[in-house]
């Protein structure tokens, strides 16, 4: 007796050359959804419409989504007799050996534009049916989602039909995860968050060697590939995402970012790429030891032979001259990371930070914070020169990057101290001013928090600071300002605080 085999594919890459392979070689009858069904016909493939196939009792004669959707509201009536969907499912069994289905990808631009009606109306109701019978029962049939299972799936054993079944599921979760958004984004509010990630695969462990650790899909993920077949551990990750949040802030200029331990150690622009490197790894040459270093433009030879004198981890770059690679591929310690996705497009990948807590689970919006004309005052009878406001600014996105409380140094577009991680403002101001000795003359302080402490600003003016910029908003701000102007010392309140726990 011939198996047989249901098929219904938007994705039809690779299809033809398998179901010839089903038929010819392991003696499959093929029945596929209308469109399926031209697409094999058309390749020469001996196929029948489901529309034209009739099975016991004629119950799967007609329109499949038709019978789907019936199936789905609990009964369907035929002549006089009423049919459960256990006995659909039954019938389904008895019918198919193999389901090939895969489902539409509605998360695509061509979804995007129409109407909650037209969304609704591209669902694929009969496929996700079928694929959950499919799966349930896969003891007897084997249910295939992916071009990648063709040929795996023609010799499965029942494990190996087990983990398409899962598969299956999976993908399941992952169409209706999206319907759901859809669908809620019409209503005005999401009762449910739904993710659903797909394995990438295991890492060796996680931040510590003791604990197991995994990489999954996004829905949306730069694109990079990491030279000479190295593999990225969990800290290799973690701190590549944080060197290239802040390289991507200076995307259009020549800019270099130092992190160690997912903090930032050192940052600077330069004239050349090279300037902006030695200024970056001068603010903090100890801690580049075994740092991960992140740049804006490709990196060449003259750099790749300082970086190559010593431990580094990890070195993230939007490419790399044959120089730099030859050099650096000899040097077995250090893993190179291209990215193929522009700087200025990776801000808008991530939108939402999630936090897995035993309180509930955390989510919020990714700190997009830029500053505003509207709030970005200067309050003093100082004034800022316009290369001071620069520096500033530049400060100010460093310290949105660090751990609060955050101070940062800065002069000349280089960073002279970054404080993170104190317990309050004054105790990161004087920790800055500490790192920075003869750095913070002339230079500017850039605060993550608000500045309210009076001792904070005789620190600044003993380190003959020229310039602060913080949030403001402190019930004491007239008197900090009444002190910036008595050591003359500008001060620019910006309206933001970027916390960073």
């Amino acid at each position: 007796m011939k198996r047989r085999a249901y098929i219904s594919v938007y994705n039809k890459s690779g299809l033809a050359d398998f179901v010839q392979n089903l038929v010819n070689k392991f003696n499959y009858e093929i029945i596929a959804s209308h469109d399926t069904y031209e697409y094999l016909k058309k390749s020469d493939v001996i196929v029948t419409d489901i529309n034209e196939c009739i099975s016991d009792g004629s119950l799967l004669s007609g329109d499949l989504a038709i019978f789907n959707e019936r199936l789905l509201a609990g009964i369907v009536k035929s002549g006089s007799e009423e049919y459960s969907p256990q006995q659909l499912e039954n019938l389904a069994v008895k019918t198919f050996d193999m389901v090939v289905v895969n489902l539409p990808q509605i998360k695509s631009n061509d979804f995007k534009n129409i109407n909650i009606d037209e969304y609704i109306e591209n669902i694929d109701a009969a496929g996700v049916a079928l694929l959950q019978i499919a799966a349930k029962n896969y003891k007897n049939i084997t249910v295939i989602t992916d071009k990648i299972d063709y040929y795996v799936a023609l010799n499965a054993n029942e494990f190996g039909r087990l983990k398409l079944a899962s598969k299956a599921m999976s993908v399941i979760s992952e169409y209706n995860r999206y319907l759901s958004d859809k669908i809620s984004e019409n209503t005005g509010e999401k009762l449910y968050k739904i993710f659903n990630f797909e394995k990438i695969k295991n890492l060796d462990c996680g931040e510590n060697s003791h604990q197991s650790a995994a990489i999954y899909k996004n829905e949306q993920m730069i694109d990079y590939e990491v030279l000479f077949d190295k593999e990225l551990s969990y800290n290799n990750i973690i701190n590549i995402t944080e060197v290239v949040n802040i390289v991507s802030e200076f995307y259009d200029v020549n800019a270099v970012a130092v992190v160690k331990h997912s903090e930032p150690c050192g940052v600077a622009l330069g004239r050349s790429l090279y300037e902006a490197y030695t200024k970056a790894f001068d603010c903090d040459p100890l801690s580049c030891f075994s740092g991960t270093f992140g740049f804006s433009k490709p990196v060449d030879y003259e750099i790749a032979k300082h970086i190559n004198s010593m431990a580094v981890e990890v070195i993230v770059a939007p490419d790399f001259d044959e120089k730099a690679i030859e050099l650096l591929q000899e040097n077995p310690e250090i893993k190179l990371v291209k990215l193929n996705t522009e700087l200025s497009e990776y801000r808008k990948l991530v939108t939402e930070e999630i936090i897995v807590t035993p309180f509930g689970t955390l989510i919020q919006d990714k700190n997009s914070s830029e500053l505003k004309k509207d709030l970005f005052e200067v309050v003093t009878s100082t004034k800022p020169t316009v290369e001071q406001i620069e520096d500033a600014v530049f400060a100010w996105k460093i310290a949105k990057y660090a751990k609060t409380n955050s101070v940062v140094i800065a002069r000349d577009f280089k960073t002279n101290a970054i404080s993170q991680g104190s317990t309050n403002t004054l105790q990161a101001v004087e920790a800055a001013l500490n790192y920075a000795c003869d750095g913070s003359k002339e230079a500017v302080l850039a605060s993550d928090d608000v500045i309210s402490a009076e001792d904070s600003i005789y620190a600044a003016a003993q380190g003959r600071i020229s310039v602060i910029i913080q949030p403001g908003g402190s019930i004491k701000d007239q008197k900090i300002v009444e002190l910036c102007n008595k050591y003359n010392i500008a001060m620019i309140t910006t309206g933001i605080k970027n916390y960073r726990h």
